[in-house]
């Protein structure tokens, strides 16, 4: 698997952005650094004033895309990478210059394949046969105003025979393009599986399949951030312990699909009622836990409150005349209160509730015995 794909995303921007910026100056500097010594051999046209002005631009508009792109306005683009009009703009700078170069011309052309390298892995297939069109086009009518303009500089055979063998060499590039582009769109698909299967993995590992609740121990992990926020005064919180009445009694009655009915009813009951913040967990069985951060007391009570009424007026086609109650605890986290010591008095509330006739809420403070 390719690293780069296990990167952060912040990371993985920098790395990409290393990357393009190392072949603009690597390759504007073979470009260069070849006209250079085309200049020196009297192999280009129009001499150094010409040679001077000519990369003057080209540097100019590649120090444009170096600038663009460290000060992060490329990601307001649709395109961040700005791959495509890299590869364009190089591709145009290396057209300009092979008009005005002799003898060594084919040299200049081949400076194309170290910017298509830059595309790898990121342009797709149609922008690589744009982009080789685009380039062997582009070559061929140059050599057309050459032969037209300067017949007497150039052999006309060879520079056709030698534009006939880059375009071969382009058509393999671009198949090759083409099958780095297939494997890419095959590993971004199974990359793209495989964050669903981790996803999935991770869900099974912290939620109960049937109610979509949180398990126990990523409940409490939860719950001890949630209480630490509290403590420093973000919110209340109101930690609920809910307990099922008679639930063994229906699944012996109806059976245990319709006690699975049950507890998906009361997984939908319950998810209609609580917020953003608030969360709710399976402790086993048919107990489970509300977490909730509130403004006061009142508003946690008023919340389970609404989830006991609710659950009373479900009715089940699978199971006419059952009717299904709940007994809750309630307990406000204390200041200076463990997230142990607010759970401890909650399941004493729920006790106290179902010893007390079950179907109510029960809420509990801190300075009751």
């Amino acid at each position: 698997m390719d690293q780069s794909l296990t990167l952060h995303p912040a990371a993985l921007q920098a790395q990409r952005l290393r990357r393009v910026l190392f072949a603009i100056l690597a390759g504007g500097s073979a470009h260069t650094l070849l006209c250079w010594i085309a200049l020196q051999l009297d192999f280009f046209r129009g001499g150094e004033s010409l040679f001077y002005g000519i990369f003057a631009a080209l540097w100019a508009g590649h120090l444009g895309f170096i600038l663009f792109m460290l000060l992060g306005l490329n990601r307001r683009l649709s395109e961040p990478s700005m791959i495509m009009p890299l590869m364009v703009w190089s591709t145009t700078g290396l057209l300009v210059t092979a008009l005005v170069v002799d003898q060594v011309r084919l040299c200049i052309m081949m400076i194309f394949f170290a910017i298509v390298q830059m595309g790898v892995l990121q342009a797709s297939f149609r922008q690589f046969a744009w982009l080789a069109g685009y380039c062997v086009t582009g070559y061929a009518i140059i050599l057309g105003v050459i032969c037209l303009y300067w017949p007497e500089v150039v052999d006309i055979q060879g520079e056709w025979i030698q534009w006939g063998l880059f375009a071969v060499m382009v058509l393999a590039v671009i198949l090759l393009a083409s099958e780095i582009s297939s494997i890419r769109a095959q590993l971004g698909k199974r990359n793209l599986q495989l964050a669903e299967i981790v996803e999935r993995i991770h869900e099974m590992a912290v939620k109960d399949e049937l109610t979509g609740f949180y398990r126990r121990r990523h409940a409490m992990e939860l719950l001890a951030k949630a209480c630490g926020q509290a403590s420093r005064g973000a919110f209340q919180l109101g930690v609920v312990y809910l307990d099922l009445d008679h639930f063994k009694r229906i699944n012996d009655q109806f059976g245990h699909r319709v006690g699975d009915l049950v507890l998906e009813r009361f997984a939908e009951v319950v998810r209609r009622h609580l917020g953003g913040q608030d969360f709710a967990a399976r402790l086993g069985g048919e107990e489970f836990m509300l977490v909730l951060p509130v403004s006061d007391p009142e508003e946690a009570a008023n919340l389970v409150e609404g989830i006991l009424l609710g659950m009373r007026s479900q009715r089940f086609k699978e199971a006419p005349g059952l009717t299904v109650t709940l007994s809750g605890g309630l307990a406000m986290l204390e200041q200076g209160e463990y997230p142990d010591q607010v759970i401890r008095r909650a399941d004493r509330a729920l006790y106290q509730a179902k010893e007390s006739g079950r179907n109510k809420l029960v809420t509990e403070h801190a300075n009751e015995p």
